[in-house]
C-alpha cells in the first residue's frame, strides 16, 4: 500500500483528500504546517507528498528548499497542489516538483489520477 503525506492547512481539504485517497487504498497522513510535514517526511517516509505552498509557520516554498538539501527527502515525489496563482509553477519548477496543480481548477478525481500516474503500480 502506497503512503501519501498531505501537507495542507485547510482542515476541510485535509479531510476530503484523506477520505478520497483512503477509498483508493492509500495510507494517508496529514500535516497542517510545513515544519511538521518535513518531520513526517523524515520519520514516515511517504511514497508521495501533496504540498500546498501557502502554509503557516513554514511555507511550502521553504519545504521545497529544505527537501533539496536532504538526499533522502529529495527522492520523494512532490505534487504541489495550491491556489497561490497561475504562474506558481514557474516558481517551483527547479525545486524537484514532479507535478503542479491548481486546486480551483482540479477535481479530486483528477488529483487521484495524477497521483496514480506518479506512483509505481
Amino acid at each position: 500500500m502506497s503512503k501519501i503525506l498531505l501537507i495542507e492547512d485547510d482542515t476541510v481539504l485535509q479531510q476530503m483528500y484523506q477520505d478520497r485517497f483512503t477509498q483508493e487504498q492509500y495510507e494517508v497522513q496529514v500535516s497542517g504546517d510545513g515544519g511538521d510535514g518535513l518531520a513526517k517526511m523524515r520519520s514516515w517516509h511517504p511514497d508521495l507528498v501533496l504540498l500546498d505552498l501557502m502554509l503557516p509557520t513554514t511555507s511550502g516554498f521553504d519545504v521545497l528548499d529544505r527537501v533539496q538539501e536532504e538526499p533522502e527527502l529529495k527522492a520523494i515525489p512532490i505534487l504541489v497542489l495550491t491556489n497561490i496563482f497561475a504562474d506558481g509553477e514557474d516558481l517551483v519548477k527547479n525545486k524537484g516538483v514532479k507535478a503542479f496543480m491548481l486546486k480551483a481548477n482540479t477535481t479530486p478525481d483528477e488529483i487521484v489520477a495524477k497521483v496514480k500516474g506518479l506512483l509505481p503500480q
